[in-house]
């Protein structure tokens, strides 16, 4: 019974360090090979069971049921030994000589291993059981077993010399194959002299141990790390093209976004509007008094010191809208939100503010507000037409109150 223990153990630790690739529910994409891995790997859950099933009838001398799951035993160990030759040509990435070889060694043996089982039917040349029940191996069975432990070494010392070439962290990656070949060939030659043994068993848990630990493992890191660093470069670049984008659409001057900007949130307005989906949205225009007395009189440094003190007077009453400068004294705000539902009150504000500066001698920007009308405007430039048409009015009307102001000095 104990000799079936290991079988069992072996698929359990199978099952435990490889679900993720028997799952093939996650991305396995980074790991070598990994179709060829999971093949290899279903393999040994086979062989481990053919062999923990072996342990079982043979501890039950059931000679019939037993010669047929020592059949099985030797196919699936051949077959594990196929897929193994697969999984290591895929990984080494080579199609030279060596790589052709070990793939038709491995066709090769397994087309042979069945032809000897065949004839072992008439001829005990692989094995055979006495009238006691007991198992006896026979020479082919060794033959085939030291051909594998040959292939292995072969392997290995290919593996060890071709890692020189390569880089750090795939020289570690093959050091781990090579490292695998010599201990299946180790473990074989056991089987071979102690046949009650599960040593082949024994030789692919490790082995797969091996495998998952230093080569899936450091895969995963390595390919953890690279999206690590694929993800910074991608932010950096993200903040870069940010920077650059806010750049594009700024004015330089007052530090609003500039027309460029506008145009391009009026076609996306006007989109809006076509699908009937713009709704509770409005412009506010603003237009500076006086810049050009100021520039004539106090110079064009003063001149945008003004114009910069505008664009933060309109900045303060309209928190939560975008301003945006258009021209050299012209500011346009795209109501939207709580500044569109309090427009009026955030207009009379900033008017009584203006008159305010009007008396004190500060800045002073004229304001027009429309709101957009679902059916009856057709684009965003009627809405910004009406609020400019109110804004002239309120020019006006302040050009008026500055006069009298002068006329009283």
């Amino acid at each position: 019974m104990s000799y079936s223990i290991i079988g069992i153990l072996a698929i359990i630790i199978h099952l435990i360090i490889n679900r993720d690739m028997l799952s093939n529910k996650t991305d396995n994409s980074f790991v070598p090979a990994h179709k060829e891995y999971r093949h290899y790997i279903f393999g040994m859950l086979i062989f481990c069971f053919t062999d923990a099933l072996w342990g079982l009838m043979n501890e039950f001398h059931l000679v019939i049921p037993l010669y047929i799951v020592t059949v099985a035993f030797f196919i699936t160990m051949m077959a594990g030994f196929l897929l193994w030759t697969r999984y290591t040509v895929a990984y080494l990435k080579n199609n030279g000589v060596f790589e052709k070889a070990l793939k038709f060694a491995g066709i090769a043996m397994f087309g042979a291993e069945l032809i000897i089982l065949a004839v072992n039917f008439f001829v005990p040349i692989q094995f055979w059981f006495d009238e006691n029940g007991v198992y006896h191996a026979g020479n082919a069975r060794n033959i085939t077993l030291l051909m594998q432990v040959l292939l292995f070494v072969l392997t290995s010392i290919y593996t060890f010399a071709i890692k020189a070439k390569t880089e750090i962290a795939t020289k570690r990656l093959r050091r781990t194959v090579g490292l695998f070949g010599i201990e299946m060939a180790a473990l074989i030659v056991l089987q071979v002299f102690y046949p009650m043994l599960p040593l082949y068993s024994v030789g692919f848990l490790i082995s797969s141990c091996l495998l998952h630990t230093f080569v899936i493992e450091d895969e995963k890191t390595e390919y953890l790390n690279s999206l690590e660093e694929a993800l910074r470069r991608e932010k950096e670049q993200s903040k870069e093209l940010g920077s650059a984008k806010k750049k594009i659409y700024t004015d330089s001057l007052t530090g609003v976004k500039n027309k460029q900007a506008y145009m391009e949130e009026v076609q996306k307005l006007d989109m809006k509007i076509r699908k009937g989906t713009l709704k509770d949205t409005g412009a506010a225009v603003f237009d500076l008094n006086g810049l050009k007395n100021v520039n004539d009189t106090r110079g064009h440094d003063t001149g945008d010191i003004y114009i910069y003190t505008a664009s933060m007077l309109i900045s303060e009453f309209f928190t939560h809208s975008t301003v945006y400068r258009i021209g050299g004294d012209e500011f346009v705000v795209i109501l939207e939100g709580s500044d569109y539902a309090d427009r009026n009150n955030l207009t009379a504000q900033f008017n009584r503010q203006v008159i305010q500066n009007l008396y004190n001698n500060k800045v002073v920007v004229a304001a027009g507000v429309a709101e957009y009308k679902p059916g009856f405007d057709r684009s965003f430039r009627t809405v910004f037409d009406r609020a400019d048409k109110q804004m002239y009015s309120q020019k006006s009307q302040l050009k008026k109150l500055q006069k009298r102001l002068l006329g009283i000095k």
